[in-house]
């Protein structure tokens, strides 16, 4: 067989995924896996020694005992969920140092909550406040709060969980106070603990001779810290498809490796004694940037090879990267569900299998500037299809962003290197040296985010079904095969040539009609079909944010949810919720963002959505436009920042219609006027308005309260409506005849779990009850998707 390990490694990453998926107890998984390789050794040693198969089935079992046995670690803490818990532990990485706290990887030695003590070894994720910095291998004692992320409300959104438990960590602890935590003493493995120190003190010599962004960007380049980056550098490497430069990957292990093999030559090393010089140099930058799955592959396989060549063997790339990848799951099985070790593997694949393949079509050009265009045309060919499943990203300007900036970064990193050099003699000198870093770290920057401005740099699709991905790594590696070395021509002739021989014509045939089946397959799924009418009422938590879905495909944005103080900095909600969420849709421009009023649970998000995405019009109550109307703090230099963007604002009042399709309009009914003077203007000032759509409506109220729904009860144009969406999360300030008048089929209440306010109230609750409509609460329920083709009203939800 050619290549066996390379079927053996992908037998034992399938009963990884068999053993995770189907969560096999461990003493199944062990008798499974110790009977397998019982067979196994017999057919070696007697009559099986020709039949593979069954050398497959025992690393299959053995992925599955791996699995299993990950699996077994994780401590169940669902008792514990929400209460206060003091514990003992040591921190087994490097800090994770972000905006709002620092993250730490915890080894529990024990955990005391109320009267009961849990002393399984397991993993903890803990937040800290920024005070202080603990390293790797602090022994901590600390009390916080326990928790278990809640799985995600909206569909395809990150699940924190599920990401949790792959890296074998139980719960997270949250600590509110530093004073919280005692250092009880040092420990861990001394390799480690000197790696992250070297780490620490490098990374300290860069704060202190470069400017913040400047010293993140190359923190992020060499070391892979990606922490202290600001949003907008990040949103333009993640448009750019370059985010992997900031995360420390192949290319930052081959400029290493590279530099090793420069400094051991210079040092005149014998030939026999470089591999072992090497390869401890190569694992120790490893440990130093984390050891993550991208890094031990690249680490592991240059180390491969340079044993290889030392050993004379041949190098053989396939063989070397299975083996790679099969002893990291060996050590870390769930690394096969990281996305990271996803696409580290195939962009190598990529790289190795496709590159050479291509080279004859560009024999025209020089050879290095075919090379530049070839390897990241490669890579992203091999990886599309996972950074649309993953990121829904589609990014054209990546192979021109990569051909500008690949030897600027290999640049950087040498004067980066040089200037690390530099710091441990003298700061001073370091500062001189690091102008030129910080220039070259600029003009990275720059020419990243202006590929990031070009038209249709990013474009964001729906992910596809897993077949569809199946289907397209079928039909990239054929024709790859089919275009091979002598040239898609010859091939081509080659293949007309042996169909027309009798034998081979049916085969020809049948293997042309099959090619072309799969493509109209595919084309027909990717088919755009009129889906009817879909409004999505999204999980923000304690806020309000609906997207409106024409049949034709108009989009319409109602309110972007919030968080505190997001109206000011800009973080919150919409970057993290609604953005991706939209993007997730593959929704990439809005036909009209409606504001229903200016509070900051309803508009904190606004900002971040008209980053992301044009938006052709923007209404807006008139409530919040004057001075003595304002709403909360920021919502006027939201509006300013909107209308120099060009953006066309209208303040929607009583009878407006907009018309979004002949047969959809959305029906403002209020306000007709201002009311001043109520128990919250603002709340009572919202947008009111009606979906109208063949024989289905929607009422959408905002946060109205009892004076605004008393004038709308007066106008008599709330009756009978099939879909509401319940004022003010739920609030009791309502009017007693309110609901009884609207008398909605479906009511759905956008609310935040455990909210501060006790929305829903339970006398709104007992009224909607009474009136025997069916309640949904993104609280409860996660998002909210009705979808209509004008009969009946089909509701699905985020959460089972």
């Amino acid at each position: 067989m050619n290549r066996p390990l390379v079927y053996l490694v992908l037998a034992m990453a399938g009963g990884i995924v068999l053993g995770a998926i189907f969560k096999v107890q461990m003493t199944v998984a062990l008798a499974g896996a110790v009977l397998a390789w019982m067979a196994a050794g017999i057919g070696i040693l007697r009559t099986w020694r020709y039949n593979p198969w069954v050398l497959f089935c025992a690393c299959a079992a053995l992925g599955c005992l791996l699995a299993s046995w990950h699996l077994a670690q994780i401590v169940d803490f669902e008792e514990f969920n929400g209460q206060k818990v003091k514990l003992l532990g040591v921190v087994m990485d490097y800090p994770d140092i972000r905006p709002d706290g620092v993250f730490y990887k915890i080894r529990l030695n024990n955990l005391v909550a109320g009267q009961k003590t849990i002393e399984k070894e397991c993993l903890l994720r803990v937040k800290m406040p920024q005070d202080k910095v603990f390293k790797y291998g602090s022994i901590l004692k600390l009390q916080g709060k326990l928790s278990i992320p809640d799985p995600p409300g909206n569909p395809g959104a990150f699940d924190y969980g599920k990401w949790l438990l792959k890296q074998g960590i139980s719960a997270t602890i949250n600590v509110k106070e530093i004073s919280d935590v005692t250092l009880m003493g040092q420990g861990g493995n001394f390799a480690v603990i000197w790696a992250h120190s070297l780490r620490e003190s490098l990374e300290q010599i860069f704060d202190k001779t470069m400017p913040q962004v400047q010293a993140s960007v190359i923190k992020g380049i060499i070391f892979g810290t990606r922490g202290e980056i600001p949003w907008d550098v990040q949103l333009a490497f993640n448009s750019t498809g370059l985010v992997h430069i900031l995360s420390v990957s192949g290319y930052h292990v081959g400029l290493v490796v590279a530099l090793v093999l420069i400094l051991i030559r210079l040092l005149k090393i014998p030939q026999g004694c470089i591999a072992f010089t090497a390869i401890p140099l190569i694992f120790f930058y490893a440990l130093m940037t984390g050891l993550g799955p991208p890094v031990f592959r690249a680490a592991a396989m240059a180390s491969l090879l340079l044993l290889a060549h030392h050993l004379g063997r041949e190098q053989d790339w396939p063989t070397t990267l299975v083996l790679a990848g099969g002893i990291l799951l060996a050590i870390k099985p769930m690394s096969l569900f990281d996305i990271g070790f996803q696409l580290s593997f195939i962009a190598t694949w990529g790289l190795l299998y496709i590159t050479p393949r291509l080279i004859p079509y560009f024999s025209t050009m020089p050879k290095n500037l075919a090379m530049l265009i070839l390897v990241p045309l490669a890579a992203q060919l091999a990886t599309l299809p996972l950074v649309v499943l993953y990121f829904n990203l589609v990014s054209p300007v990546s192979i021109l962003a990569n051909v500008l900036t690949v030897h600027l970064v290999a640049l950087t990193m040498l004067f980066g290197g040089i200037g690390l050099f530099a710091g441990i003699i003298n700061l001073s000198l370091a500062d001189f040296i690091n102008m030129g870093t910080g220039f070259l770290t600029d003009l990275f920057i720059w020419l990243v985010k202006l590929c990031a401005s070009l038209p249709g740099a990013a474009w964001y699709i729906p992910a596809p079904p897993l077949w569809v991905i199946g289907l397209y790594y079928v039909l990239l590696v054929g024709l790859v095969e089919l275009s091979g070395s002598q040239g898609l021509q010859e091939k081509l002739r080659e293949y007309i040539n042996r169909a027309k021989e009798p034998r081979n014509r049916y085969l020809a045939l049948s293997g042309f009609a099959l090619l072309v089946l799969l493509v109209l397959l595919v084309l027909w799924c990717l088919w755009p079909v009129n889906q009817g009418l879909r409004v999505h009422f999204i999980d923000v938590g304690q806020g309000d944010s609906i997207l409106i879905i024409s049949p034709a495909g108009k989009k319409i944005m109602v309110d972007t949810g919030g968080w505190k103080e997001e109206l000011v900095t800009g973080k919150g909600v919409g970057r993290q919720v609604v953005v991706p969420y939209l993007h997730r849709l593959g929704i990439n421009k809005l036909d009209a963002l409606i504001l229903s009023h200016p509070h900051e649970d309803h508009v904190g998000g606004a900002r971040a959505v008209i980053d992301a995405m044009p938006v052709d019009l923007l209404i807006v109550s008139p409530y919040g436009l004057e001075p003595e109307t304002m709403g909360d703090k920021g919502y006027d230099q939201l509006l300013r920042d909107m209308e120099q963007m060009g953006l066309d604002i209208r303040a929607a009042k009583a009878g407006d219609i907009l018309k979004v399709e002949p047969n959809i309009t959305l029906e403002f009914l209020a306000p007709s006027e201002l009311l001043i003077g109520s128990r919250s203007d603002a709340n009572n000032n919202s947008l009111v308005f009606k979906l109208n759509y063949q024989e289905r409506n929607i009422l959408f109220t905002g946060d109205i309260e009892t004076e605004a729904e008393e004038k709308l009860i007066l106008q008599e144009q709330i009756e009978n409506i099939d879909v509401l969406k319940v004022p003010h999360h739920g609030s009791g300030y309502f009017h007693p005849d309110f609901f009884q008048i609207v008398n909605p089929q479906v009511a759905v209440i956008q609310v935040g779990a455990n909210n501060n306010f006790g929305h829903p109230s339970k006398k709104t609750m007992e009224v909607l009850e009474e009136l025997g409509c069916r309640i949904y609460r993104t609280d409860r329920d996660g998002a909210i998707i009705l979808s209509t083709t004008g009969k009946r009203w089909v509701v699905h939800t985020g959460k089972i």
